[in-house]
């Protein structure tokens, strides 16, 4: 029984003393106490509970306080209320839930067409006039000259957006650096000899676009506070180790 009582979300505590008052029938805290064996600040604790929950009720009197229990049928009411708060709660918890599902976002591209849209989601993605930081492809791994035209028709949709650009290359031989710098596009710093980085990685927002220009390209994307964040503090480290 008293494991069933539980279900009310009473304490052992709480139960026992609402036991003794239904068997009692009238009690004052002092026979409550003396009855249940509780420590007197333990009971008095568990019956202010009792009263909140509107289980048990008193009457004042001359020498002090007359607990009773309500009928135990009001027992069903409690349950309803506890019933009606949880119904009130479970639009918050689906909320929560579909929010932590979305917490984490990633698609993969494969193969021109799949690139050509990744590339595009990374400009309508990113809103106007934002900072985009790229960790840049090595000059080896640029392959592809449909690829070098697709990435000009982008950079003309970002430059309408005003996006603005930092980025890391391994030299200044880099051939992308060649035809990015007859455009004006955005700062850019080199790494030491010895840098070599085989895919780029864009990062803004909450994004990391990972793109890979090989003969058959591949992106990656992810959607992430942290991650990114975690990406933009490495992308800082080289910045700053980076030369003009």
């Amino acid at each position: 029984m008293e494991e069933k009582l539980k279900l009310l979300g009473l304490t052992n505590n709480e139960i026992k003393i609402y036991l003794l008052i239904l068997k009692l029938g009238k009690c004052t805290g002092s026979e409550i106490r003396q009855k249940s064996g509780i420590a007197n600040s333990r009971v008095y604790s568990a019956i202010d509970t009792l009263l909140q929950k509107g289980i048990i009720t008193y009457e004042k009197r001359a020498k002090g306080k007359i607990y009773s229990a309500l009928d135990p049928e009001v027992i069903i009411d409690v349950m309803k209320e506890r019933m009606r708060k949880m119904e009130e709660v479970i639009p918050f918890l689906k909320d929560l839930q579909l929010k932590e599902k979305k917490e984490t976002e990633t698609a993969v591209f494969e193969g021109f067409k799949g690139f050509k849209s990744a590339l595009y989601k990374l400009v309508e993605e990113c809103p106007v006039g934002s900072t985009i930081d790229i960790i840049g492809f090595s000059n080896q791994a640029y392959k592809n000259e449909r690829l070098s035209a697709l990435l000009q028709d982008v950079n003309k949709m970002s430059k309408k957006k005003g996006h603005k650009f930092r980025m890391i290359l391994d030299d200044k031989n880099n051939t992308f650096f060649e035809q990015r710098k007859k455009e004006r596009w955005g700062k850019i710093k080199f790494m030491e000899n010895g840098f070599r980085s085989p895919a780029a990685i864009d990062i803004f927002g909450d994004y990391v676009f990972i793109l890979l220009w090989e003969e058959t390209p591949y992106a990656f994307i992810i959607k992430n506070r942290n991650i990114a964040e975690g990406f933009r503090i490495y992308f800082n480290f080289l910045w700053k180790m980076a030369k003009d």
